[in-house]
Parts: C-alpha cells; structure tokens; sequence
C-alpha cells in the first residue's frame, strides 16, 4: 500500500506579501505628495501593487506617471514591483 503523508497547507497560498503591503501603506502615509494622499495602497500580489482611487481622472493620471512612482516606491522602501494595477473604488464605479 501507499504510505502517502498529509499535505501541508500554505495558508499564504493566494502570492499576497502581507510584509511588503504593510511597507508600501507606511510610505504612502508618510508621503505628502497628491499621488500618495489621494490613493489608497491594496496587497502586492506577486510582483503588482494594487492602488485603490476614488475618479477614474485620477486612475489616467496615476497610470500616465506609472514609472516614475515605481521608481520612487523602490527608492523609498527596497521593494522591486514591477506594474501597478490601478482599481477605482467600488462606491465610485
């Protein structure tokens, strides 16, 4: 017969970085620019950051200057993310 052992569970399983989403919000509230004060940080999932806003004028904004908040969220907290993927608050859709 088949000795087969129990296979443990990964309760981490859905790739958020609890660890990375916390340093990410930190650098958002520190920072007083329009970008980081009108804009909520979601989870990093995998290698994407998830930012929550309020108008869709301010998700075209935000997606125009993705680069550089990628470079500056990498310069401020050491953490490489390489796309944002920028989400309009559900009360606002």
């Amino acid at each position: 017969m088949f000795e087969k052992e129990p296979q443990k569970i990964n309760p981490n399983d859905s790739g958020i970085d609890f660890s990375k989403s916390e340093k990410i919000r930190k650098h958002f509230k520190n920072n007083n620019t329009r970008f980081y004060s009108e804009t909520t940080p979601g989870p990093v999932i995998g290698d994407v950051l998830v930012i929550y806003v309020d108008t869709k004028r301010l998700k075209s904004l935000i997606e125009l200057q993705q680069e550089k908040l990628l470079i500056d969220i990498e310069k401020n907290t050491k953490i490489k993310i390489k796309k944002l993927n920028i989400q309009v608050d559900n009360n606002q859709q």
